[in-house]
Formats: C-alpha cells, sequence, structure tokens
C-alpha cells in the first residue's frame, strides 16, 4: 500500500489526530519530522485538519541557522504557517547547571506547548517512530525503570500525538526518496556521548546480530504493556480512592493496606502517590519503588526516605508522600496572662474563659479550678524530658513514651503544645491533661479550648 494511504489508514483506525483537529508539528528539519509534515499535509483536505508547523533552534550548532531556513523553505512550499524561534539552549543548561539533554527536552516542549496555546492548535504532533520506540525501551531499561516505564511512548498523550509510531525509520526514508523530498542531517545525532545516540549506533545494530528484527519486536512489547498499564491504570485509580488520602500537602496510604495488595499492585500504587505529590515521574525508578516498599514492610516505624523531588516517610501506620521534606516546627512560647483568645502557630486559637460550673471535657476542651491555677500561665512547645502526670498514675510520664503510646508521627511531636503552670504540665493541648487540678461544686472554672 502506498506510504500515505497506509498513515491515513493508520490515523482513522487509531483515532489519535480525529477529523477537524487544530494540529501543531514539530519540524527540526531531520528526516522523521519531515517525513511527519509531508504525510499530515496528504491527508489534511481528506481529514480536515488544520496544520501549523514550529520549529526550535537550540543554537547548538553552527549550521542550526540553515535548518531553521530549511523549514521556512519547506512550510512556504507546503503553504503551511511556522512559528520560528531561537533558544540559546547552552546557555541555559549553564546558568541551570543541569544535564543538556534535559534542559534541551524542556525547552522544546515549553516552546511547543506554548506555541500551541497561542496558535489554537489542541494536538501537537511529534515525530517518533517505531525505531525511537525500541531505543526508548532499551535506555529506560538501562536506567532502571519499572514496567509502566518500559512501556515506553504512548501514541496520544494528550495534547502530544505520535503518529509514526507504527512505521519504521526505513519505511519513512524511502517515502521521502520516493517523494524525492529533502531534509537536513543533524551531525549530532552521530554524537555517541549522547545516551541515546550510543543507543542508537552500538547497542541497537549489536542486538540485531541476535535477532534482526529486533527493533519491531521491541516496539511490539512496548504496544503489550501499554496495554497492560490499562489495565492496572483502572485497578490503581480504585484503590488510590479507597486507601490514598490528602493530609494537608501530604498524600497518605494506609501502610496495612497497601502491603495487602498484590505485590504488583502495590507498587504502581507507590507510583501513583509519587506522581500525585511529583506531578510527573520522571528520574525515579524501579529501585526506589523498591525502596518505599521495603520502608513500608520492614523499615522502623517512623522512617523516611528522600527520593528525587519527593519525600517519603513512614509514620506508624501511614506512609506520607511530599514534594519535599516538612520544615521543623519553629520552637514557640507565650505567657498566657489572663482569660483571652490566643493565636496558635498552625493557625489555630486557644480560648481561655472563667466560667460559674463545669461544661464537661473533650479532645479540644479542658476545665481546671481557676483558684488551683492563677495566671500567669505558660504556653510552650514539648521539649525532651518534659514529663506529664496522668490520671490514674501516682507518678509522672514522659512525653516521648506517651507520645510513643499515642502513636504521634514526628512532626506532629514537634508542634506539640503543652500548657503549663510553672513546671508542672497540666494539658499537652489536643492530647492529654493531667491529673488533679479538677474544678469542684460552686468553685469558678477556668475552660481552656483549642479551636480550628
Amino acid at each position: 500500500m502506498f506510504m500515505p494511504e497506509r498513515f491515513h489508514t493508520s490515523l482513522v483506525q487509531s483515532g489519535a489526530i480525529p477529523p477537524g483537529s487544530h494540529v501543531l508539528v514539530a519540524v527540526s528539519g531531520g528526516a522523521d519530522s519531515v517525513a511527519l509534515l509531508m504525510l499530515l499535509h496528504h491527508v489534511a483536505a481528506r481529514l480536515e485538519l488544520h496544520l501549523e508547523a514550529a520549529h526550535l533552534d537550540h543554537a547548538l550548532r553552527a549550521s542550526s541557522g540553515e535548518d531553521a531556513r530549511f523549514v521556512m523553505q519547506l512550510c512556504a512550499g507546503l503553504g503551511i504557517p511556522l512559528a520560528l524561534e531561537r533558544r540559546d539552549v547552552a546557555e541555559i543548561t549553564r546558568q541551570r547547571k543541569a544535564n543538556l539533554e534535559e534542559v534541551a527536552r524542556e525547552e522544546r516542549r515549553d516552546f511547543l506547548v506554548s506555541t500551541a496555546q497561542a496558535r489554537a492548535c489542541t494536538l501537537i504532533a511529534l515525530g517518533h517512530h517505531a525505531d525511537d520506540q525500541a531505543e526508548t525501551f532499551l535506555m529506560r531499561l538501562l536506567r532502571g525503570s519499572g514496567v509502566s516505564g518500559l512501556a515506553g511512548m504512548r501514541m496520544v498523550n494528550l495534547p502530544f500525538v505520535r503518529p509514526l509510531l507504527p512505521f519504521r525509520r526505513a519505511e519513512l526514508l524511502l517515502y521521502l526518496e520516493q517523494s524525492q523530498a529533502a531534509w537536513r542531517e543533524d551531525a549530532s545525532n552521530r554524537n555517541t556521548a549522547f545516551t541515546r545516540n550510543r543507543i542508537r549506533h552500538d547497542l541497537l545494530p549489536l542486538l540485531e546480530t541476535f535477532n534482526p528484527n529486533i527493533g519491531c519486536q521491541l516496539a511490539g512489547l512496548c504496544d503489550q504493556l501499554q496495554q497492560d498499564n490499562a489495565f492496572w491504570s483502572s485497578l490503581v485509580t480504585a484503590e488510590l480512592a479507597r486507601c490514598g488520602r490528602w493530609r494537608g500537602e501530604a498524600f497518605t496510604l494506609d501502610c496495612q493496606e497497601l502491603l495487602a495488595l498484590a505485590p504488583a499492585l502495590a507498587g504502581r500504587m507507590v507510583r501513583a502517590a509519587l506522581q500525585q505529590v511529583r506531578g510527573d515521574l520522571r528520574g525515579l525508578t524501579a529501585g526506589h519503588v523498591a525502596d518505599v516498599l521495603k520502608l513500608v514492610s520492614a523499615g522502623p516505624p517512623q522512617g523516611a526516605l528522600d527520593l528525587p523531588g519527593a519525600w517519603v516517610a513512614r509514620r506508624y501506620d501511614r506512609l506520607l508522600f511530599c514534594k519535599e521534606k516538612p520544615e521543623d516546627a519553629v520552637p514557640f512560647e507565650l505567657l498566657l496572662d489572663g482569660p483571652g483568645t490566643y493565636r496558635l502557630p498552625d493557625g489555630r486559637v486557644l480560648k481561655l474563659v472563667l466560667i460559674g460550673q463545669a461544661l464537661g471535657e473533650s479532645a479540644g476542651a479542658v476545665e481546671f479550678s481557676a483558684a488551683s491555677v492563677p495566671f500567669p500561665l505558660q504556653l510552650r512547645s514539648w521539649r525532651p524530658g518534659d514529663r506529664l502526670r496522668p490520671s490514674g498514675m501516682t507518678g509522672t510520664k514522659k512525653l516521648q513514651d506517651l507520645f510513643v503510646d499515642l502513636k504521634l508521627n514526628r512532626e506532629d511531636r514537634q508542634a506539640a503544645l503543652l500548657l503549663l503552670k510553672g513546671d508542672e504540665t497540666l494539658w499537652v493541648v489536643g492530647l492529654r491533661r493531667a491529673a488533679g487540678r479538677r474544678p469542684k461544686t460552686g468553685e469558678l472554672v477556668l475552660r481552656i479550648v483549642v479551636e480550628a
């Protein structure tokens, strides 16, 4: 079948680019992107597509200006509007002290997304093909990606679409040659200092000596993994809704429920939770996920992990996922010189009132005989060595031990506040009151309430 017809059939069957779409085509000037632009131009009338093109000059080569001029001429010949921009990626990399490949990728994505928005294009077409998919699989395999990462690039990952994924590089080159079309060769594609180029020029040819069809088989494996991922995704979504909760800026999972899941599902739950707080999974490997699961199954009750772009902590029966480690609580101290309302560091308020009779206590309210706790009182952060005389005990108990009994996590311990009269702890705010000093009938009552 003639290549444009095969391309048209593939688009219709996949639904990657629905009829009537406004599509921004990323055109570098290389063979892949030129073939993509020409094929889309060939089917545009039949599918009622509105096409525009975009080219980013990364300013990494002396010949990059010639690439831009080539793309301008190509688009002018096809009657396709072109957005052209130049960014000094090398300088940006130096300023960020980052990886050149990563910065180039980020700048290209930013350029394409912003251009698509400005041009009212809902889809951005990229020229990745089956050979690129095979290279991506190998690159992620070598970096330690899990099963989800090994699924490779999806044909549709809005706003991006990759309509050439079903086709081999050799097919695209043959189409260009038969069409007598020109394209630009990027010399940097032969630079084996870049990981992808080493895979393309060294590893894949070596693998082809074992299996000449390895490229197609790896691309096919990616398709299978994507189908598997779609199945797992529905399970993960349901489980995440069942046992995942937001607690402030932290996303939390129940440790026991996580351990009760099949290992394959538990690992995907961890990845999904990390994506909740990070927004993506770049830089995370299967090893990172395994470390999180080990923290749940065999780690200390209050262990923590620093991962790329995330902080994960076990707090007894909860697993916390944060974008970054929470800041330690700042020590707090306040003199309470009489009844009134006092602002606490976490935004809550403490109200002290004198009343004629007791109303009853709760987790957030305590009552004392006013005569037994004359002002001033002190409110301050917990300190190591602080003790409390709990009801029913003859002696005192270290607050550290009380916190362990209550399974209070490390962050809540740091934020714990004590109400004191002199050196005596009267109340661990919101948690425990001390024995004694209770109001008797007819006595004036000091009622203390903590409110959100």
